[in-house]
């Protein structure tokens, strides 16, 4: 049975949690102004201090929301990595990991992710771990590339990842349907790296 100090520490954590939730779906709505002590309590449903109690300024608040955010979307990144390498080597499993992405990483959730990583590119303190995340990625697209038979998969995997940053731009604007979407981005990516994709 979990003692006092514990249940408390449990609700505690719970309760950053709930902070470091809030801050970003407030950043992601309206970018560093929506994200107030005030609103942040409000919106995680708790008392307006305790923001404060927490966090010894909204700056801190919302780095760490940010870097946890970041954090979160780097374990993503190595679950797909394992799912990677369970995959066949087949051109048709490259389009179908794309649609199962975009059908995760819904337009409202890329441009959250977009936004929380043009944030952190700009913060020096979270510019690293910004990097470190899109290195890893880089890494994975590298990694797929080979597969393929890329012929220098190290040295375009960084215009792979250009290239579905901008995807996730455009998607912003509902031009495409998400299957046209995942299709023109698996074409845009063989073309660029004259692997032949579906």
């Amino acid at each position: 049975m979990a003692s006092r100090a514990q249940l408390a520490q449990g609700r505690s954590r719970q309760r950053r949690e709930e902070l470091l939730a809030a801050a970003i779906e407030l950043f992601a709505e309206g970018g560093t102004r929506a994200v107030t002590h005030r609103a942040v309590a409000r919106r995680a449903g708790l008392p307006p201090a305790t923001t404060t109690y927490y966090f010894a300024s909204i700056e801190d608040l919302l780095r760490e929301a940010l870097a946890a955010h970041i954090e979160q979307w780097s374990e993503t990144m190595q679950a797909i990595t394992a799912v990677e390498r369970e995959m066949a080597a087949s051109a048709a499993d490259v389009t179908e990991l794309v649609r199962h992405a975009f059908t995760v990483r819904t337009p409202e959730v890329a441009a959250r992710e977009l936004s929380i990583f043009l944030a952190a590119c700009k913060d020096p303190m979270l510019r690293a771990s910004a990097a470190e995340a899109l290195t890893a990625f880089e890494a994975f697209a590298a990694r797929l590339l080979a597969r393929f038979g890329a012929e220098d998969p190290q040295g375009v995997a960084a215009s792979v990842i250009a290239l579905i940053a901008g995807g996730a731009v455009r998607r912003q604007s509902g031009q495409y349907s998400d299957a046209e979407e995942a299709r023109l981005l698996v074409q845009a990516i063989g073309r660029l790296t004259g692997v032949t994709l579906p």
